[in-house]
């Protein structure tokens, strides 16, 4: 009989040779025990001393290799003491997890047949019992079986004798990938044949839409097996996005070529609007851009788009000026093709200024004159815009990427200039919480500060500009409300994590508005946005104000990186001034009095001097939180100078009498009645 303090537990204890052990445990010392058979630490440290020679134990699992290391004599032993176990208690053990994973998982992944023949069988364990799976590209971990794990991991045999044991072939992942979709991704080509053969649905797209066909497009072979097999050339995921789509993205010239002679329809547009032939030409493959051209039907403007936006990406993705402009002329060519009805470009009426008031040359002569590299740079820009239009990923991401090549280059407003640009471009999209959008204007504010800290650190003679704070600025409060809108509807896609580095950001800007060289007018114009703001009363996480943020010493990072130091008397003194309510409660019922007073140790001059700011713009001292803590009584456990008189009136006296010994208050008017409770 066992004993609660002698549990059988499965242990993997790792060992000079860095395997994975199968013992059992309590807890304290590695033992093998069944009734009087014991196996204990001194037989482990000869384990350690034998040189073994061969790995045929499946539990010799570890990313090292093994060749020179020999279990066979600890496998004896390890299955003559299991022997003596029942079965359904050796089931129970082998059934039991270690970092998510039995022995059976473990020993699938390592490819140890002769272990995982010897637990199926003689061991009775769970044939779908599912372990961790951890991708090494990504680090992404999925609950998957031992089949779809050994399918992953290329490992045959092991596949093999799973599907004799009766495994189910079809059992998904957490993502509802399939063994064989997993193992077309891998280009695990013998097992994606062996598992068709078996009975494999190879028509089931995962959560994203992803079909075996899309996870396949690195291997013309696999895709032709799977086409021959039956599968739909012209499946789509859940952007769209064809088989055909993937092969072009990753420059699979001889994928691409099998999928049209098999009838793939390169006419179709995924949900950014792209085609087989524009989205070969955005990635820029030459080769695949002459094959579609050469094997499709296409318009005469589809070619001339297709060699521009090649243009485009010579210019920011491979540095080729020469090749850019060599497939520029060409397309300006086709134009004119037909020299008494060319086709003309399309232009807007008025010049961005973000673009330099660049314009497109029109025919071939001004396109010669295109020379200087800031005009090829505006070039590739405009003829994004141009053919895809403004809100296309491809179009925002050239801004953001031209604007970070200035900015490495210390030409700071030229990629202020780009980037509030893309936020212009993104903001109209109307989605507020959007990750692009977020990331934008994150990466803006973090420029302003950075520009703004050269600028009095003399490293730089570039200042931020009055007109791009204000709009960034303006759009940034928009934003916010729009943030709140999507927070109220509970949209899927809003999360309060996203919402609060807005917030976070909008105090940075009006810290960086303290710090700027402004006029009357233009300080009249930030107050006026920051009273917008301060209108709509936004919220944190917990349901901070923006004067409880701006006390608190953690907003100085956003996103993991330092924007502007926080907490930030000047930020409290606009906010004040602003309208921000000074009384407002989280929902802990913490006023920023408390918060304030809660960091007083991060920086104890600028706080009390924010604290004094607080107390003389009429903070309750006596205003009690969820913890039952007032102002007063921090205040009095800090030691601060702080004379409670001065900051109480009669009233408030006599309100924290009320709440304190509980007397009635019902006869009271009404408007007294929430300020008598906040005082207890």
């Amino acid at each position: 009989m066992y004993t609660n303090a002698r549990k059988v537990y499965l242990y993997q204890i790792k060992c000079c040779y860095r395997f994975h052990l199968l013992v059992m445990g309590n807890g304290h010392h590695i033992i093998l025990t069944y009734e009087d058979v014991h196996i204990t630490n001194a037989w482990y440290q000869q384990l350690h001393l034998k040189r073994l020679s061969s790995d045929d134990f499946g539990m010799a699992c570890t990313t090292v290799r093994c060749d020179d290391v020999d279990v066979s004599w600890y496998a004896s032993i390890l299955k003559a003491t299991l022997r003596k176990f029942s079965r359904d208690q050796r089931r129970r053990i082998v059934s039991h997890k270690i970092n998510g994973n039995a022995p059976l998982f473990t020993a699938c992944l390592f490819g140890r047949v002769h272990f995982v023949n010897y637990i199926l069988d003689d061991c009775s364990a769970d044939l779908e019992q599912r372990g961790i799976y951890e991708v090494e590209l990504d680090h992404t971990r999925h609950e998957v079986t031992p089949l779809w794990c050994s399918a992953v991991a290329n490992k045959l045999e092991v596949v093999k004798t799973l599907i004799l044991h009766g495994a189910n072939v079809n059992s998904p992942s957490d993502t509802q990938s399939t063994p064989v979709r997993s193992a077309c991704y891998m280009t695990n080509t013998s097992i994606v044949k062996l598992l068709v053969e078996n009975g494999a649905d190879i028509h089931r797209p995962n959560v994203n839409g992803g079909t075996c066909l899309i996870n396949s497009v690195q291997s013309s072979q696999l895709c032709e097996f799977l086409i021959n097999k039956g599968v739909d050339v012209n499946a789509l995921d859940n952007s769209g996005n064809l088989a055909l789509h993937y092969a072009i993205r990753e420059g699979r010239l001889e994928t691409v070529k099998l999928l049209l002679k098999y009838g793939s329809n390169y006419s179709v547009k995924n949900e950014f609007g792209d085609n087989a032939l524009q989205t070969a030409a955005l990635r820029g493959y030459a080769d695949i851009v002459k094959y579609i051209l050469d094997h499709t039907t296409q318009s005469l403007t589809d070619a001339i788009h297709a060699y521009e936006l090649l243009g485009t990406n010579f210019v920011d993705e491979s540095h080729d000026i020469t090749g850019a402009l060599t497939v520029w002329r060409k397309a300006m060519a086709l134009r004119f093709t037909d020299q008494h009805n060319p086709i003309m470009k399309v232009l807007p009426q008025q010049t961005n200024p973000a673009y330099l008031h660049a314009m497109e040359p029109t025919n071939m002569e001004e396109l010669h004159d295109v020379i200087e590299p800031d005009l090829v740079y505006m070039q590739a820009l405009l003829i994004r815009e141009r053919i895809l239009g403004p809100h296309h990923k491809d179009t925002t991401f050239g801004l953001m990427y031209r604007g970070a090549v200035y900015a490495d280059s210390r030409r700071y407003q030229r990629c202020v200039d780009l980037w509030k640009y893309a936020y212009i471009l993104r903001h109209q999209k109307g989605e507020s919480l959007n990750h692009e959008c977020l990331f934008t204007v994150q990466a803006l504010v973090k420029l302003f500060w950075e520009m703004q800290v050269e600028l009095e650190s003399g490293a730089t003679d570039e200042k931020v500009r009055f007109v791009d704070a204000i709009e960034a600025f303006t759009l940034l409060i928009d934003q916010i409300y729009g943030g709140m809108k999507l927070l109220e509807q509970k949209s899927k896609n809003a999360t309060t994590e996203d919402f609060q580095l807005l917030l976070q950001l909008s105090l940075h800007v009006i810290h960086l508005a303290s710090r700027l060289d402004l006029d009357d007018l233009q300080q009249f114009e930030f107050k006026k946005q920051i009273h917008r703001l301060v209108t709509f009363d936004p919220r944190g996480q917990d349901g901070e104000s923006l004067l409880h943020l701006s006390v608190d010493p953690k907003i100085s990072l956003t996103s993991e990186e330092f924007f502007s130091p926080f907490p930030s008397l000047a930020v409290v003194q606009l906010l004040i001034e602003c309208g921000a309510q000074i009384n407002a409660v989280d929902k802990k019922k913490n006023t920023p009095l408390h918060n304030s007073i809660k960091f007083l140790t991060y920086s104890e001059l600028q706080n009390e001097g924010i604290l004094g700011c607080l107390l003389q713009n009429g903070a309750h001292v006596d205003m009690y939180n969820s913890e039952g803590q007032s102002a007063l009584k921090l205040i009095q456990s800090q030691g601060l100078p702080v004379f409670p008189l001065r900051h109480q009136t009669l009233r408030c006296l006599a309100s924290e009498v009320i709440m304190k010994h509980k007397i009635p208050y019902n006869d009271v008017p009404i408007s007294l009645i929430q300020f008598i409770q906040m005082h207890g």
